[in-house]
């Protein structure tokens, strides 16, 4: 049972690994492309009087692409924002019970955000929405909120099964 338990602790730290990088490759690919073209347009803007077309939707795209492409990233390190104004008062069992407790409200609350993402994801595909000066379809990045709001949602559901007292059970972290 125990070498069961450090093989699956081992796949869960390499995909916690291999998640890690690829999503903040990403964001960090996504966040210096809008630095990029933040230089090019405020140059093109000030200096020739010919700002880029269409910066402003490319950068407002961008922008909600690094919030979620973070968002897993936040929730593996437990980086939510949390209110501990009576944790104090608690003993050990009842905060055990409260960790539990909260835990399966992030998993359904996330679970609910998610879904509604993925239908949200594919009403826009269906509709074949756009932006309004470039007509940059929206859905892949609906389906990117909906993939990285999913994520999250794995996050947690480990982190409820795994972790107990801010602690993770055999060191999966």
């Amino acid at each position: 049972m125990n070498a069961t338990r450090t093989q699956s602790n081992g796949w869960l730290v390499r995909g916690q690994g291999l998640l890690n990088t690829l999503l903040s490759g990403s964001a960090a690919l996504v966040m210096f492309l809008m630095m990029a073209l933040t230089l090019v347009d405020v140059m093109g803007r000030y200096l020739f009087s010919a700002p880029v077309t269409g910066a402003f939707e490319v950068t407002e795209l961008m922008l909600a692409a690094v919030i979620f492409l973070g968002l897993p990233l936040i929730t593996a390190e437990g980086g939510h924002i949390a209110v501990d104004i009576l944790d104090s008062a608690l003993t050990d069992r009842v905060r055990a019970v409260q960790d539990v407790l909260i835990g399966v409200i992030n998993v359904l609350a996330f679970g609910i955000f998610a879904w509604v993402l993925w239908e949200h994801a594919f009403k826009v595909l269906r509709y074949q929405d756009t932006t309004a000066v470039l007509q940059i379809p929206y859905a892949w990045l609906a389906f990117l909120m909906a993939a990285t709001a999913s994520v999250s949602v794995l996050i947690l559901f480990i982190k409820l099964l795994f972790e107990r007292n801010g602690k993770t059970s055999e060191g999966v972290q």
